[in-house]
C-alpha cells in the first residue's frame, strides 16, 4: 500500500481496495475531471505523495494526471481513501462495499494505467542506463568521445534531468565530474535544479548548487526551483 507509516481507520483499506474494484465497472461512463478526482486520490491513498517528474509539454493527459496528484500532495494516506470511498458512493449510491468481490490488483481506469517498457541491455542508450542508476555502465558509454553529455532525449529532458528525477546521486556526480551543464534546460526550460526541488531530493540540491547551479533561473512559465517546493530545508538552500 502507500509508502508511510500511518495508522488506517479499521475496515477502511478493505473498503479502499474494494470500492477500486468497483470502480473498473463505472469509469467508462464518467467524465475526466471525475477520473482525475479518483485518480489522484488512489495515488495519494497507495504510493503517496507524488515525488515524480511532471511529464513534458507533448503529454498533455499525463500532464493532467501528474497535476490532479500532485494537488492532493497533503492528505494523508486515511483522507485519501476516505475521499475516494465517498466518490464511489456518491457516483453509485447503491453500491456498499458487502456487494463488490475483491479481484487481484488495483485499478482506477484505462486512463490513469502506468505501463513500463522492458528494453534489453543491448538495446539501451545512455538515458535508460541513467534511469536506471547505473553509474557503471554509463560511465563506460561516456568515456567515447562521440557522446553528447547535454543532448536532450525525445522527452527534451537531459542526462541531468533524468538523474535528479530518479534520484540517482551517484549518476549526477559522475554526469558533473564529466563536464554537464549544470544549468541546461529543458524544452520547458527547467534546469536540474527545478527536478530536484520538485522531487524534494535535498542533498541532490546540495550537490548541484555545489557545482554552480543557479537558484535564480525560471522556467517558461517564470517558476523558480523554490516555486517547486514546500520543503523548508530545500527553499532555504534555494533562497538563503
Amino acid at each position: 500500500m502507500a509508502n508511510r507509516m500511518e495508522p488506517l481507520s479499521p475496515g477502511l483499506e478493505e473498503e479502499f481496495i474494494l470500492a477500486s474494484e468497483h470502480m473498473k465497472t463505472l469509469a467508462a461512463k464518467l467524465d475526466k475531471d471525475k477520473l482525475l478526482y479518483l485518480y489522484a486520490r488512489y495515488k495519494q491513498a497507495t504510493v503517496g505523495k507524488c515525488s515524480t517528474l511532471r511529464p513534458g509539454i507533448f503529454d498533455y493527459q499525463g500532464r493532467q494526471k501528474w497535476d490532479a496528484w500532485h494537488e492532493v500532495r497533503d492528505l494523508t494516506t486515511d483522507d485519501a481513501m476516505s475521499e475516494y470511498v465517498s466518490a464511489i458512493h456518491e457516483i453509485d449510491p447503491e453500491w456498499t462495499s458487502q456487494n463488490t468481490t475483491s479481484g487481484m490488483g488495483f485499478g482506477v481506469s484505462t486512463m490513469c494505467r502506468e505501463e513500463e517498457d522492458h528494453i534489453s541491455d543491448d538495446d539501451k542508450t545512455l538515458f535508460d542506463w541513467c534511469k536506471e542508476g547505473n553509474a557503471e555502465q554509463l560511465s563506460r558509454l561516456l568515456a567515447n568521445v562521440d557522446v553528447d553529455i547535454n543532448k536532450q532525449d525525445e522527452e527534451g529532458l537531459c542526462l541531468l534531468h533524468w538523474a535528479c528525477d530518479r534520484g540517482h546521486l551517484d549518476v549526477l556526480q559522475l554526469l558533473l565530474d564529466n563536464e554537464a551543464k549544470v544549468n541546461a534546460t529543458d524544452a520547458e526550460g527547467q534546469t536540474a535544479l527545478h527536478y530536484a526541488a520538485t522531487c524534494e531530493r535535498l542533498a541532490i540540491v546540495e550537490l548541484l548548487l555545489q557545482h554552480g547551479a543557479n537558484p535564480t533561473l525560471a522556467d517558461d512559465d517564470n517558476t523558480l526551483p523554490a516555486d517547486n517546493t514546500d520543503n523548508p530545508d530545500i527553499q532555504q538552500l534555494l533562497t538563503g
